[in-house]
């Protein structure tokens, strides 16, 4: 540890091993595929929208007499073949989202946890950041050794230094901080590093005892 470093306390962690149903689990590939594609699509807004040619403002009147003039026929000044007509085929607002069943979705997040075993480090608690400053919150963090971003943190609600640690790390683009309630595949598969408190482990593995025991190795 640096010099710099030396202010900062060590933080109490130790690494993630899968135990019970959850360390028999085969991450599989389709199924985590289906859950990230679903997350994403999900956010999307939908709003992106362009006129046809009877949307467009003007172009009631023929521009020019049908024949006589030499010219290709036409019949509004609005048609998608002018320039300043409307668009054919364009995008209309309207809605990404789908669904896959909540026994699904919980399933992708323990095996994508699973999968990221090796990169997740389970803390007692969340350490203390001095004053919620986000270079003692980097300092903290290097004093660890945690330093191969992106980071996902992973919290229960009802834990104390929340707050804390969203004020110091709200400006990070490198840190993501996430309840556990809300932690998708997404994020689990995009960290490099996984950040888990106690709490949040064991809310998590509540969780997933409800139907692990009831589910095979595969879908």
């Amino acid at each position: 540890m640096s010099k710099a470093n030396a202010q900062y306390s060590d933080i109490k962690k130790e690494e993630f091993k899968p135990s019970g149903e959850l360390s028999k689990l085969e991450p599989n590939s389709h199924l985590l595929h289906l859950s990230v594609l679903r997350q994403l699509s999900n956010q999307r807004a939908g709003t992106a929208s362009t006129k046809t040619k009877s949307e467009v403002r003007g172009g009631g009147k023929k521009p020019w007499k049908q024949k006589g003039t030499g010219r290709a026929r036409a019949g509004s000044s609005r048609s998608p073949l002018w320039v300043g007509g409307g668009i054919t085929f364009g995008p209309k607002p309207r809605s990404f989202k789908f669904n896959i069943p909540q026994k699904a979705r919980n399933l992708a997040i323990a095996q994508a946890l699973v999968s990221k075993s090796e990169q997740i480090v389970v803390l007692n608690e969340l350490p203390e950041i001095k004053d919620g400053k986000t270079k003692n919150f980097i300092g903290t963090i290097e004093a660890a050794g945690l330093t191969n971003y992106p980071l996902l943190i992973i919290y229960d609600s009802n834990e104390p230094k929340v707050v804390q640690i969203k004020q110091a790390s709200g400006n990070l683009q490198g840190v993501l901080l996430k309840e556990h309630k809300y932690v998708g595949v997404h994020e689990i598969l995009k960290a490099n590093t996984v950040i888990m408190t106690k709490t949040a482990l064991s809310e998590l593995e509540k969780r997933f005892s409800k139907f692990l025991s009831k589910v095979g190795k595969k879908v």
